[in-house]
């Protein structure tokens, strides 16, 4: 029987972070410009492989350089970024070269084009929560309150905390209006603290399994958590960064079977294969160089379906882990109407 989507859903893409930093997303990939090199993501190659649907983010790092860094949380250089970041997807929008989606209708509708959501990774650029209904009227929909070293609402993977004052009203107003909550980059403390206050929809984008590579680390999952996840419904993406992927991540490529193992044991927690999709963060700061090995580009996703496949992954599991997982999460989470 054949696969009921040929495309793919990807739950994390830093598309606007990459052409700030100087990649042209319109370009071949044997062309592609700008960091991470070597390159696997322009249009182009998302097409090629099929990704018709994406989370695309507004990346902000705390104590990064570059365009999308930014020093302290009392300066507006978060803020900047963000919105240089939206409005080149807004500029991508009206080229006719993606569609950006902010209801279920436009996520569901057909037509030509990529279909992107905008995810906020890191909420430094809501000054304030009671910013975040303006951020939401710009198309918003999935926010994840830190990127690793913290923000002014979390502590992150990297500076571990709590939620701030401030984090437990924002949770408030993303619940009033109806936005997902990224757990991705939380510190541990953050992220049950969040699952207690929030009532709204909670996914990690792009987060593996703590057990089976970088234990010492908060940045993948421990179980508890991934079972916590599984049990409010959400989803969780595959992050396809070898060091996120195996203990000698750091020093060589992970191989396939390493990769699937993190899918594997998701599914064994959450007892259901409709909880773990695919948030490949590609080009997030690693390149092609540091994929799972045999995946170079969007084009080389097969080799997850065929591993899949050989160890019996039904036809409907297999589409579920392309597509449709995020697809029916999202189509049930998003607001009716922007």
């Amino acid at each position: 029987m054949p696969e009921t989507s040929p495309s793919w859903f990807d739950g994390h893409l830093d598309l606007a972070c990459m052409a700030l930093e100087g990649r042209d997303l319109r370009s071949p990939l044997a062309k592609a410009a700008g960091p991470p090199q070597p390159p696997s993501i322009t249009l182009p190659s998302l097409r090629e492989g099929a990704v018709s649907h994406f989370l695309a983010t507004l990346y902000t790092g705390l104590g990064t350089t570059g365009p999308c860094g930014y020093a302290t949380v009392e300066d507006d250089a978060a803020l900047n970024s963000a919105l240089a970041q939206r409005r080149l997807y807004a500029r991508l929008a009206d080229a006719g070269d993606l569609r950006l989606a902010r209801t279920r209708g436009e996520l569901q509708a057909a037509g030509s084009g990529a279909t992107a959501i905008i995810l906020m990774e890191g909420a430094d650029p809501i000054r304030t929560p009671d910013e975040t209904e303006w951020w939401f009227e710009q198309g918003v929909r999935v926010v994840g309150l830190t990127w690793a070293r913290g923000s002014r609402y979390a502590g992150g993977n990297a500076a571990p905390g709590p939620l701030t004052q401030a984090g437990r009203t924002l949770i408030r107003v993303l619940d009033q209006l109806g936005m997902i909550h990224d757990l991705s980059h939380l510190a541990d403390e953050a992220a049950w603290q969040l699952l207690d206050l929030a009532y709204g929809p909670v996914v990690a984008s792009h987060s593996n399994c703590r057990a089976l590579a970088l234990g010492h680390s908060q940045r993948n999952l421990p179980d508890d958590l991934i079972r916590a996840i599984a049990e409010r419904g959400g989803v969780i993406g595959l992050n396809l960064f070898s060091l996120f992927l195996s203990p000698q991540g750091e020093t060589r490529r992970a191989t396939i079977d390493e990769t699937i193992a993190h899918v594997e044991r998701i599914v064994e927690i959450a007892g259901r294969a409709d909880v773990v999709a695919l948030g490949s963060d590609m080009d997030g700061g690693f390149g092609a160089d540091r994929l799972p090995e045999g995946i170079n580009a969007p084009r080389d996703l097969t080799r997850l379906i065929e591993a899949l496949r050989a160890r019996g992954w039904s036809e409907d599991q297999l589409a579920g882990f392309r597509f449709e997982n995020w697809m029916r999460y999202l189509s049930r989470s998003l607001p009716q109407e922007a």
